[in-house]
C-alpha cells in the first residue's frame, strides 16, 4: 500500500459528491489501492503529475481519504521523538518500565544492544563505563549479537563495589560474548589525589588503555545521580553523607564519575583531577556515545548528561523519560 498507511473504507452517498469528487476519488483509488505511483497514475488518467498531487490532497482536505498510523499498545514512539526535540539527541529509544527494578534494566539493556549492533561494525572500538546500567546491558547481551574489533574500559574499576560493577568485568564479560578482546585498567577509578592519578598515568598499561579508550568509536555509558545507590558510594570513594551533601554545591549528577551541575556544566574540577579515565572534553569528543539509564530519580541528572552534550543516543525507561520531559517542563514554566 502506498505510504505503508492503513486505509479505512467508510461509507459516503453518492449522491452528495461532485464530478471533481468522483475524479478524485478515482485517482485516490489507483494511488492508495493498487499501489500506483503518481506518474503512474497521471498517465493513465492523462494528467500531469503535479495534477495528481494536487487531487490527492484537495482529496485529503474534503475529508474523502483518511489516512491512518496505526499505534500499537506500549508505542512508546512520541516519547522518543519529545526526547530527541528537547534534548537534540540523534536518537532516543525507550522501554517499557517492568514492575521490578531488575527487570527495567534488562529491559533498557537489550534496547542498549540492539542500538550498539546498529552502531558497530567490525572495525569499531567500544567504550565501556561502570555501574548497574552497564551490568545489565553486559547480562542482556546475546552470544555475538553484533560485531566490533575490541573492547576497551574508559575508566578504572577497582574499589569496594562489587566486582560485576567495575568496568573491567562489564567489559571482559561483553568481550567474551562478542568473541572480542578488552584490555584491563588495573587502576582504582578515582585516585587519593591528583599528584596519585598523574603517576598512575605514567605506568605503560594504564596509559596504553586509557589511549584505547581516548580513541574509541563508540561508547556507552550511564548516568549517576545523588542517590544513596550509586557505584561512587558503593565503591567506598565517597561516605553517604558527605555524597548527597554534594548537593550544595551544586550537584546534580555525574558521568564517569565528573560531577555535573543542572545545565551540564562540569562541578568540583579539583575532584575530577583525580579520576583515571577519560576527561570530559575526551567523553564528548567520542563520535558516537550511548546513554543507558532507568528510574524516574535519576531525571535530573540524566537531564544535566543530556544537556552537556555527553550522550548523542539515549536507552531509558518510560518513567525515565516522562521525567526527563516534566523537568524541562518545568524549566520552561520557571523561567
Amino acid at each position: 500500500m502506498n505510504g505503508d498507511v492503513m486505509l479505512t473504507r467508510y461509507p459516503v452517498d453518492h449522491r452528495t459528491l461532485s464530478d471533481e469528487d468522483h475524479l478524485i476519488m478515482k485517482v485516490v483509488r489507483l494511488y492508495y489501492e493498487h499501489d500506483l505511483t503518481q506518474a503512474q497514475v497521471a498517465k493513465r488518467m492523462g494528467f500531469s503529475r503535479p495534477k495528481v498531487s494536487r487531487l490527492i490532497a484537495e482529496g485529503k482536505a474534503r475529508g474523502l481519504v483518511k489516512v491512518e498510523i496505526a499505534e500499537p499498545t506500549g508505542d512508546f514512539v512520541p516519547l522518543e521523538i519529545s526526547l530527541e526535540d528537547r534534548y537534540g539527541l540523534s536518537e532516543a529509544l525507550v522501554v517499557a518500565s517492568a514492575e521490578d527494578r531488575r527487570g527495567t534494566d534488562l529491559n533498557a539493556g537489550m534496547a542498549g544492544g540492539a542500538v550498539l549492533a546498529r552502531l558497530c561494525t567490525r572495525a569499531t572500538v567500544l567504550g565501556v563505563a561502570w555501574g548497574r546500567s552497564m551490568r545489565a546491558l553486559a547480562d542482556a547481551m546475546p552470544q555475538r549479537a553484533f560485531m566490533c574489533k575490541k573492547i576497551v574500559p574508559l575508566l578504572g574499576g577497582m574499589g569496594r563495589v562489587k566486582g560485576s560493577l567495575h568496568s573491567n568485568q562489564i567489559g571482559t564479560t561483553l568481550a567474551e560474548k562478542l568473541n572480542v578482546d578488552c584490555p584491563y585498567l588495573v587502576a582504582p577509578a578515582i585516585a587519593r589525589s591528583p599528584q596519585s592519578r598523574a603517576e598512575l598515568m605514567e605506568m605503560p598499561g594504564i596509559e596504553d588503555v586509557l589511549a584505547e579508550g581516548i580513541a574509541c568509536d563508540v561508547a556507552v555509558v550511564g548516568a549517576g545521580g545523588l542517590l544513596p545507590a550509586s557505584t561512587i558510594v558503593q565503591a567506598g570513594y565517597f561516605e553517604l553523607g558527605e555524597f548527597l551533601d554534594l548537593e550544595e554545591q551544586g550537584v546534580v549528577g555525574e558521568i564517569c564519575c565528573h560531577f555535573l551541575d543542572a545545565e551540564g556544566n562540569p562541578c568540583l574540577p579539583e575532584f575530577s583531577e583525580r579520576i583515571v579515565g577519560l576527561t570530559l572534553a575526551q567523553i564528548k569528543a567520542i563520535p558516537k556515545v550511548v546513554g543507558i539509564a532507568t528510574g524516574a530519580e535519576k531525571a535530573p541528572s540524566l537531564a544535566a548528561v543530556l544537556k552537556g552534550g555527553y550522550v548523542s543516543t539515549l536507552v531509558c525507561d518510560r518513567e525515565l523519560a516522562l521525567a526527563l520531559l516534566k523537568v524541562e517542563q518545568r524549566r520552561d514554566l520557571a523561567g
